[in-house]
């Protein structure tokens, strides 16, 4: 623990950027939902102005490696801070429906390029000891700093450009620490190599949960302003309410995760995801809801929900080999995005159909089908035990950084791994076994007892 603070105290200057960073990202999520309603924007357009984002946020991530190793961390921090700020001013030089899709795009491009800067500068600098806490504590960082930038939101009227102003100039500042540190220099970013049919089979359970929170969390995040918009909140009430989702995120992490390190993760995932549905019920009836009971709800929902991706990628790691860690988890990135890129199509389509309840009744929906394919894949395979799991690690959600499994304590940690093949059985329909040689994970790794376990592998 005292190396993992001292190691955040000589990057203090890396932590305020990304502090500034999420501040700046999350409020301004919000208030373009908030701009595009005032504007006159349908739902469906609001919700692809997010799909936009997190296709541009997958594009950086797998493309903004080789840039950075070309002309170094720094000076790819600051450009990508650059492009995110004159982004942010756009929106509201430019009010326009194309202009402000592409804008999305590259802004998701720039962020994401700039979490993989911060990502790598915190994996080289830290140790195997302190790997797991200092990843705890930046992902902390994250959601603190997300959860204040909503309550930015009642300062200003959304209808100005006084919001959009502070986002600019918080992304701004966040390019002043990283510019004037004295701190080393990471090595260069890897560029993982995906093989997305071995990634399916390795692991089918882990990449749908990955999938289905991408549709949940991309859903609430591009929609959840608009619909509390919708059921009557004032903007100072839509700014508590995501931030009190955020708290949940962080709050829900940790006993979550150790309780996964007991059982069965995948009914952990199942319980989470039950859960979840069973409370999107009761927000699906917001207008019905006082706003103390409300904000009860998102904090439970967003609590269970944030856990799906980091409950999965811990599942899939109990079966991945010690190389494969950082490459397959790129995978579940891609995974995860594609999800969230299709989540506010799909919430802002049922929104139309079926007013504001629509957000939660697609949030149920997804609750719903990945308890189905849960329960079928618990079906057909049997559970390893509790001493073949890789610990459970703390992992952002759609406002946090993008390649933090190379800050996963499991990517990194040297053990003996049994080499022998996973084997997907797909039950009494009789999908023969397949030998899965993992080589590929970003967020994921095997643990040294080998598989049959909690993450689930080829064979469930």
């Amino acid at each position: 623990m005292f190396l993992a603070f001292k190691l955040m105290r000589s990057l203090s200057a890396l932590m305020i950027s990304v502090a500034l960073l999420m501040l700046s990202n999350s409020l301004c999520s919000t208030l373009l939902a908030l701009r595009g309603k005032i504007e006159g924007y349908s739902n469906e357009f609001i919700g692809l102005t997010m799909s936009v984002y997190f296709i541009g946020f997958c594009i950086g991530t797998f493309r903004s490696g080789p840039l950075i190793n070309r002309v170094g961390h720094i000076r790819s921090f600051a450009a990508f801070g650059a492009i995110t700020s004159a982004c942010t001013l756009c929106f509201v030089l430019i009010i326009h429906p194309w202009a402000w899709l592409i804008t999305r795009l590259v802004m998701g491009a720039s962020i994401a390029g700039m979490f993989v800067v911060a990502e790598s500068w915190l994996n080289n600098r830290a140790s195997n000891k302190a790997r797991g806490t200092v990843l705890a504590i930046y992902i902390m960082i994250g959601y603190l700093a997300a959860a204040i930038g909503q309550q930015a939101l009642p300062w200003a009227d959304p209808a100005e450009a006084n919001l959009f102003l502070l986002v600019a100039i918080c992304l701004s500042l966040a390019v002043v620490p990283v510019s004037l540190t004295h701190a080393t220099h990471p090595d260069p970013v890897p560029s993982p190599r995906l093989d997305v049919r071995r990634l399916l089979f390795t692991s089918p359970a882990a990449v749908t949960g990955c999938f289905a929170a991408g549709l949940a969390i991309g859903a609430l995040w591009g929609l959840g302003p608009i619909y509390a918009r919708d059921i009557g909140l004032s903007v100072n009430q839509v700014a508590m309410f995501m931030s009190v989702a955020l708290v949940g995120g962080l709050l829900f992490q940790l006993p979550i995760g150790r309780l996964s390190d007991r059982l069965d993760r995948r009914s952990v995932l199942l319980g989470t995801t039950l859960l979840g549905g069973l409370i999107a019920i009761g927000l699906a009836l917001g207008p019905a809801l006082s706003f103390p009971a409300l904000l009860g709800a998102i904090f439970l929902y967003y609590g269970f929900t944030s856990t799906l991706y980091p409950l999965s990628l811990a599942y899939a790691n109990d079966y991945l080999e010690h190389d494969d860690v950082v490459t397959m988890g790129s995978g579940f990135v891609l995974a995860f995005s594609v999800g969230a890129a299709l989540g506010p199509i799909g919430a802002s389509l049922t929104m139309r159909w079926t007013g504001p309840s629509g957000l939660f009744l697609f949030e149920i929906l997804v609750a719903s089908s990945l308890t189905l394919f849960t329960l079928w894949r618990m079906r057909v395979r049997m559970w390893a035990g509790i001493m073949e799991k890789d610990p459970y690690v703390v992992l952002p959600d759609a406002h946090a950084p993008v390649i933090v499994s190379e800050l996963d304590p499991r990517a990194s940690v040297n053990e003996n791994y049994d080499t022998g093949a996973d084997t997907l059985v797909t039950s009494d329909t009789g999908l023969t076994d397949v030998n899965v040689e993992t080589t590929s994970a970003e967020f994921l790794k095997a643990d040294g007892a080998r598989s049959t376990d909690v993450s689930e592998e080829p064979s469930a």
